[in-house]
C-alpha cells in the first residue's frame, strides 16, 4: 500500500506540521545563502563592467582630446607669397624679365615654393651636366657600369674648359667612368661630359634624361641643348628624393664652384649645385642645406655680372629662409625695371653649348 494513503487528518497533523517548518526553515537558509551569492557574483560582475565601461571612457577621452602634433599635420605645398614679393624686387632691381629670367624655389620644410617663367626653355649649358651624370649613377646601381668601367676618349670629344681629362688622356684612350663622372661635376670638365654623351649617342642621351621629369619636353629638346626652370626643378627634386642613389654626385655638387653662383655668399652651409655659362646664359641651380633646406633655381640671359648677380640674389633668398630678410620693406614694381643691367651678348653657336 502507498505510505500515507489513509493518513488521517488528526493523527498525523502535528508531526506533519513539524516537519512541514523544519524544511521551510531549512529552505529559507539555503535560499538565503543561494541569493548572497548570487547578490556577491551580480555585483562583483557589474563592478568589472562599470570598470571596463570608465576604463574605456577614459582611454577614449584621452583620444578624443589629444591634440594633433605638427609632425602629425601633412603639409600641403603652397605659393609662398613673401617670396614672391622677394623676387619681383629682385627683379626691378636687375631687370630680370620673362625674355631674360627664370626661377624656382621649394622649401623642402614647409613646403612653400614660388616659381617664375618656369616653362620658358635658354641654352642649358653645362646645367645638363647633372641628368647625365644621374643617368650613369642609375646604370652603375643597376649593374650595366660599374665606376671602373672605361669609355673611349673619340676625336670630337676635346672641348676646352676646366677640369684635366684632356690633359691626362688622348684621344683613343680608354677613360674611366668614376673619374669622367667626378670631372664632369667638380670641374665642369667639358671633355668629360662629351665622352660620357658620346658613349651613349646625342639622341638617346636626351631621351634618357627626359625620365626625370614628368614635363612634356618640346620636340627640339632631343636635339638641342636647353633647359627650363621647370624642368631644372624636376631634376634636382629628384635628385633629392632619391639622394641614397646619387650620394657621389651629390658630394661632387658640394665640391663644384667654390665660392661662385649660388654659393658665392654662402659660406656655413653646404650648396650642391651645377652651374651652366656659354654665349650670355648664365645659370645656377642646386640644394641648400640650411636651417630649412630648399632647392633654388636662377637662370639668365645676357645679364651684365651675372655672378655677381646670382650670388646676390642667392644670399637674399638664404637669409629670408632665415628670417633674416623683412620683406614687408620691400616695393615690387616690375613695370619700372632697372635696364642698366642687362647687357646683350653675341651668341657664338659654332661652339658647344655645354661651354662654360
Amino acid at each position: 500500500m502507498p505510505k500515507g494513503k489513509h493518513v488521517r487528518p488528526g493523527s498525523y497533523a502535528k508531526p506533519k506540521f513539524k516537519r512541514s517548518l523544519l524544511f521551510v526553515l531549512l529552505s529559507v537558509i539555503i535560499l538565503s545563502i543561494l541569493f548572497s551569492n548570487l547578490e556577491a557574483t551580480s555585483n562583483a560582475e557589474s563592478l568589472s563592467s562599470t570598470d571596463t565601461e570608465e576604463a574605456g571612457n577614459i582611454v577614449t577621452e584621452e583620444v578624443a582630446t589629444e591634440p594633433e602634433t605638427e609632425t602629425q599635420k601633412e603639409l600641403e605645398p603652397m605659393e609662398d607669397e613673401d617670396l614672391k614679393l622677394l623676387i619681383e624686387s629682385e627683379m626691378a632691381k636687375y631687370g630680370f624679365n620673362e625674355d631674360n629670367f627664370a626661377f624656382f624655389y621649394y622649401n623642402m620644410d614647409d613646403k612653400k615654393y614660388y616659381f617664375y617663367n618656369e616653362d620658358s626653355y635658354f641654352t642649358a649649358a653645362s646645367t645638363i651636366k647633372v641628368p647625365v651624370a644621374m643617368y650613369y649613377y642609375d646604370e652603375i646601381n643597376a649593374g650595366t657600369y660599374t665606376t671602373d668601367s672605361k669609355l673611349l676618349y673619340e676625336q670630337g670629344d676635346y672641348e676646352a674648359g676646366g677640369g684635366t681629362t684632356a690633359s691626362l688622356y688622348s684621344v683613343g684612350d680608354y677613360v674611366p667612368l668614376g673619374y669622367l663622372l667626378e670631372q664632369a661635376i667638380i670641374n665642369s670638365d667639358n671633355t668629360a661630359i662629351n665622352i660620357l654623351i658620346g658613349n651613349l649617342g646625342y639622341s638617346n642621351t636626351r631621351k634618357d634624361i627626359t625620365k626625370y621629369s614628368d614635363e612634356a619636353v618640346p620636340e627640339d629638346f632631343y636635339s638641342n641643348n636647353i633647359t627650363s626652370a621647370g624642368y631644372a626643378y624636376d631634376v634636382i627634386n629628384y635628385l633629392y628624393e632619391h639622394q641614397d642613389a646619387y650620394q657621389k654626385l651629390i658630394e661632387d655638387m658640394k665640391q663644384s664652384s667654390m665660392g661662385m653662383y649660388l654659393k658665392e655668399y654662402i659660406n656655413d652651409y653646404d650648396v650642391a649645385h651645377k652651374y651652366g655659362s656659354y654665349g650670355g646664359y648664365v645659370h645656377d641651380y642646386g640644394i641648400v642645406y640650411g636651417e630649412k633646406t630648399y632647392l633654388v633655381g636662377i637662370f639668365t640671359k645676357n645679364i651684365t655680372n651675372s655672378n655677381e648677380v646670382i650670388g646676390n640674389v642667392s644670399l637674399d633668398i638664404l637669409n629670408y629662409t632665415l628670417g633674416k630678410l623683412d620683406t614687408s620693406t620691400l616695393v615690387s614694381n616690375k613695370s619700372e625695371t632697372n635696364t642698366t643691367n642687362v647687357e646683350i651678348v653675341t651668341e657664338n653657336t659654332t661652339e658647344n653649348t655645354t661651354k662654360e
